[in-house]
């Protein structure tokens, strides 16, 4: 072999090759050194974006729980309908467990009393989405809606709390 550097023009394959030159007694093992192609564009846009995702996954974290639910009820849906009416009783339980809390112990402040309450409403609303989205479909205008707003004041919600409590707990000097 005369030529050192190898260019191929095949789909697939890396475009340069390079063979070192072998030192020594030929007996070793060759040695081949192939330098890869630069990423596409879409190649990198998508790793920026799945590295950004990573990156602030636990802010995001009731979205993506949505969307992963989004799917997994439509397949609930589509096996067993039914299901629907074993789901139904469960959009109480968050105003029970308010009201059991309530009578417990009085709550301690205004605010207080104010998250507990939309804690509470959010997720019957999610809870009910859920056992509507078994019997009818997840993909209903009127439901997909619902998902939506359900979703955007969970994100919020999750927001407002998790800036509220690490802004509480932060060190004196890190705010």
């Amino acid at each position: 072999m005369s030529r050192r550097t190898r260019t191929h023009t095949a789909k697939g394959s890396a475009p340069t090759v390079h063979i070192p030159r072998q030192r020594g007694r030929r007996q070793g093992p060759q040695v081949i050194v192939v330098v890869s192609e630069e990423p596409t564009l879409t190649a990198r846009a998508t790793a920026a974006t799945g590295r950004w995702v990573w990156k602030h996954r636990r802010t995001w974290a009731p979205t993506s729980l949505a969307i992963l639910l989004l799917p997994v009820t439509g397949v609930v849906h589509l096996i067993t309908p039914w299901a629907a009416l074993a789901a139904a009783p469960a959009a109480a339980v968050p105003l029970a467990v308010l009201g059991w809390k309530a009578k417990g112990r009085p709550v301690r402040t205004r605010a207080e009393a104010a998250w507990l309450t939309t804690l509470a409403a959010l997720a019957t609303a999610g809870l009910t989405w859920f056992s509507l989205a078994l019997w009818a479909g997840p993909f209903v205008p009127v439901l997909m809606g619902l998902w939506s707003l359900t979703t955007l004041a969970a994100q919020v919600i999750w927001l407002i709390s998790r800036r509220s409590t690490q802004s509480a707990t932060a060190p004196e000097g890190t705010r």
